[in-house]
């Protein structure tokens, strides 16, 4: 079977990826993926040698009439799975939410990763059977290291959705010792009462390091649905802290491993931050290499219904 999966090659997509299914490899633009041409109807104007299409994430540059252009073109069924039902990326929802129901209705199986989005795409989207497969694990490798009591923000280069004054990573100086990794140029470098570790990209065995250290990791997102960090976090037995905002609760292994705050207050974060580690390391509730093959399973039996319809 030939899914064009959009997109491919992405860490994500790689580990959902059944036996038997073949994903077309991603297009090689400029060193990336996207944007992807198989996302503009006039792809599709010749045959393709694909039994369905798999849209992940990627779609955000279209407008909505591009998208409903998609759509109608398609000559394959569509599987989405909806990551975002707010996009991180953009301060104006209102396109994405508008191209996300047009990829519902289109679809001929609709996939999310938490209960807490199905039951938002049912009341917001008037989506039907949507299949909740949760996210699949991200460290397959053993990490050994011995989990500090400091807290962590990995800020990276600030991405649109994480908060950028530096008075918020203060604040939650100010509750708990806290360590901010921060790329050359994130305009972080001093925040008086944090330790501030300035960084070139990590490679993986570098980052799965340096989150496991941790003693517990605060997401500092504005907005978002679901997090690829905080399945990395639980991977390596770290507690999270998260927004109130998205999924980001609902997507943890075990409530005992996530604490809430205002999205924005970094004293509330703070103080979540150390309500976690008093309570301590928190090792993954369940077998990642059982929920794995399960995974894969699921996706497996969606391609094949769709393809047979």
């Amino acid at each position: 079977m030939r899914v064009l999966s959009i997109p491919a090659e992405h860490p994500y997509t790689q580990a959902i990826q059944p036996a038997g299914v073949e994903f077309l490899p991603d297009p090689d633009i400029d060193g990336n993926w996207w944007p992807h041409p198989a996302l503009e109807a006039s792809w599709w104007n010749q045959p393709r040698d694909v039994d369905a299409v798999h849209i992940h994430f990627g779609f955000e540059h279209r407008t909505p009439a591009e998208i409903a252009e998609l759509c109608n073109a398609l000559p394959v069924p569509l599987v989405l799975t909806v990551h975002d039902l707010d996009n991180p990326h953009l301060e104006d929802q209102a396109p994405h939410h508008e191209r996300l129901q047009l990829l519902i209705d289109a679809s001929s199986a609709l996939i999310t990763l938490t209960d807490q989005a199905a039951e938002v795409l049912e009341r917001d989207y008037g989506a039907r059977d949507v299949q909740v497969i949760p996210h699949p694990r991200i460290v397959d490798v053993p990490v050994d290291v011995e989990p500090g009591g400091r807290a962590a923000v990995f800020v990276k280069s600030l991405r649109a959705n994480v908060v950028a004054d530096a008075k918020f990573y203060a604040d939650i100086a100010s509750e708990v010792p806290l360590d901010v990794y921060a790329h050359e140029g994130a305009e972080l470098a001093s925040i008086g009462n944090a330790n501030v570790v300035v960084h070139e990209p990590m490679d993986d065995a570098e980052l799965y390091a340096a989150v496991g250290r941790a003693g517990v990791c605060i997401l500092p997102y504005t907005r978002g649905t679901h997090s690829g960090w905080l399945e990395m976090c639980r991977d390596l037995g770290v507690p999270v802290v998260v927004p109130d905002t998205g999924c980001y609760a609902g997507q943890a292994d075990t409530p005992e491993a996530v604490a809430v705050y205002a999205a924005g207050d970094g004293h509330a974060a703070g103080q979540a931050a150390a309500r976690l580690l008093a309570r301590g390391h928190v090792p993954y509730a369940g077998d990642r290499e059982h929920q794995m093959q399960q995974v894969r399973r699921a996706h497996k039996a969606i391609y094949e219904k769709v393809v047979g319809q």
